[in-house]
């Protein structure tokens, strides 16, 4: 039995007798970046065991924030399902190249919304010395996509990382 063990049953028992225990502190966010992409054309793979595998581009675009920026390179795409209620179900893959030279792989995935927005686990990979602290950290995104007058398929994502608030 750990340590925190006993505390933590104490806790419980005080909650279920009634007794107010505390909120934990909320996490903070820190704003990376937003990333404006231009996605190719859309195709699917069939209905699967777990919706219509949908794939879409990614073409590349410009990403900025208070501390990095570059491009999204045109490698990788969304291999995103479509699941029984319509809604789409983030799952891509895809490079950038900072302004200084540096190469990031990115993942994001996540749920697809009512209002039409994605929610996203943003997960990072480099060898950058600069931007290695990218490789540890737990970041979200919000993503929203759409098609321009002319046709061009756009995804916009916001970038956070998530911090322990002092």
């Amino acid at each position: 039995m750990s340590f925190q063990a006993p505390f933590k049953y104490l806790a419980l028992v005080l909650a279920a007798a009634g007794y107010a225990v505390a909120e934990p502190t909320r996490p903070g966010l820190t704003y990376l970046y937003s990333l404006n992409g231009t996605l190719g054309e859309p195709f699917t793979t069939g209905v699967g065991p777990h919706g219509t595998r949908a794939v879409l581009p990614v073409l590349g675009g410009p990403f900025s924030g208070p501390n990095i920026s570059g491009q999204v390179l045109p490698i990788g795409a969304d291999w995103g399902i479509v699941d029984s209620n319509g809604l789409f179900w983030a799952d891509a893959r895809y490079n950038l190249r900072t302004d200084d030279g540096a190469e990031i792989f990115v993942q994001t995935s996540g749920p697809g919304q009512p209002d039409g927005t994605n929610h996203l686990r943003v997960i990072f990979e480099t060898g950058s010395e600069k931007y290695y602290w990218m490789n540890n950290i737990l970041a979200i995104g919000i993503l929203t996509n759409g098609t321009t007058t002319d046709g061009t398929r756009w995804a916009a994502l916001d970038a956070w990382q998530v911090n322990t608030s002092a």
